[in-house]
């Protein structure tokens, strides 16, 4: 009973020190958590990496965001994530930013009215790009999916089909999306919008046949997924049917209707 009474006591003395310290739940801005900044912190990151052999995750995709409260005094302690399927979903992620964390050293804590405080650092895991990085991140070198016909041809294709589902002076207005996987193949297509199911379901199947091949996105040469998103809004008018043929495609190759 004695023994209860003294563990009670401690939780409790515990649960008053820790709400007396001060914890912001976030960085104020143009503070960073570590010293020298992001950069610094990535190259680090990656000879790391490299010394101790972390292996990427299976699914190149695959990231985890670890918050890392980091304390006055600059130490550090993790944060729990409460959300275990999201740990168990990127278990490969989480486990990679575990052994990697431990190695940082350089901590810098937050300062709020001129004293140091603790504040929670949220750190991005992505064991692909860790893995096959430069050794100075800015030289990485990262290329976009391009469809090989040239993509003027695709945005035409993809004004057509979505021209099939218009009704003269009818206005529309959604999205879609889809993924050019690591062997050049649009997979995952999807549209949102102004549209009944069925005809989602159908402009996704008419968008999956347009032919032509794909050159997959590549980071440092190495193939991966990558997903394009549109907004495509569909009008009517005088002026618009003058000018729909006209239409450019933005810098990063989304299909663009007006």
């Amino acid at each position: 009973m004695f023994q209860k009474f003294l563990l009670l006591a401690f939780i409790s003395l515990f649960n008053i020190f820790y709400s007396q310290l001060e914890v912001l739940d976030h960085y104020p801005p143009k503070q960073h958590f570590y010293a020298g900044g992001e950069r610094i912190m990535t190259m680090e990151m990656i000879q790391i990496v490299k010394k101790k052999g972390l292996l990427p995750c299976p699914d190149h995709d695959e990231k985890y965001f670890m918050k890392i409260l980091v304390y006055a005094d600059a130490s550090i302690s993790y944060v729990k994530d409460f959300d275990s399927l999201n740990i168990e979903k990127k278990k490969c992620a989480f486990d990679f930013g575990r052994k990697l964390i431990p190695y940082l050293k350089r901590w810098v804590p937050a300062k709020e009215d001129d004293k140091f405080v603790g504040a929670i650092a949220n750190v991005e895991i992505n064991p692909f790009l860790l893995y096959y990085s430069k050794d100075d991140p800015k030289d990485n070198i990262f290329t976009y999916p391009e469809f090989k016909k040239g993509l003027p041809a695709f945005s035409y294709e993809v004004r057509r089909i979505f021209e099939q589902k218009i009704r003269k002076n009818e206005d529309r207005y959604g999205s879609f999306s889809f993924t050019i996987n690591e062997k050049g193949i649009m997979e995952d297509i999807k549209v949102e919008g102004e549209y009944t199911d069925q005809e989602k379901k159908q402009l996704a199947s008419d968008l999956s046949k347009i032919k032509g091949e794909w050159n997959p996105a590549s980071y440092n040469g190495i193939p991966r997924k990558y997903t394009l998103r549109q907004s495509v809004t569909q009008q009517f008018d005088i002026k618009t049917e003058h000018n729909k043929l006209n239409n450019p495609l933005n810098q990063n190759g989304f299909y663009r209707s007006h």
